[in-house]
């Protein structure tokens, strides 16, 4: 069973604290010093802690950040190479010729026909940019 006693002798505070198996004597004034200087200790520990994580993190987000601007960089330069490649075949699919025999065998192979009169329409175009379609030929 712990038990405590407390003592003035002169100016100074002594507790005495009986534990059972052993007897200490505390002065007061030197604990609350010694907590104090703990206190600050750990204080000082993690605050130094806290200032030095944050700065790795610091470096790992630059350190992020310019892999991703390097990436970015490489990708903008592959885009422009993508598109100067895009236009050049571009260019070489409109320079083609096409072969309008061979459009129009395909057409009769795959069973079209010209159409028949009927299915003609003429249009007259005035000066606006309306299409107006003729009155004599709709039915």
């Amino acid at each position: 069973m712990k038990t405590t006693m407390e003592y003035t002798v002169g100016n100074t505070a002594f507790q005495i604290v009986n534990t059972g198996k052993r007897i200490k004597v505390i002065d007061v004034k030197k604990e609350k010093k010694k907590k104090k200087v703990v206190r600050r200790l750990c204080v000082s520990i993690l605050s130094v802690c806290a200032s030095v994580w944050c700065c790795f993190t610091i470096v790992n987000l630059q350190n992020t950040q310019t892999i991703l601007d390097r990436k970015v960089y490489s990708l903008q330069a592959e885009i422009e190479n993508l598109e100067h490649e895009n236009t050049v075949l571009a260019k070489e699919y409109e320079s083609e010729t096409i072969d309008y025999a061979k459009v129009f065998k395909r057409a009769k192979a795959l069973g079209m026909k010209f159409p028949t009169s009927d299915q003609i329409y003429r249009y007259t175009v005035q000066k606006s940019t309306a299409v107006r379609l003729n009155n004599s030929v709709i039915k």
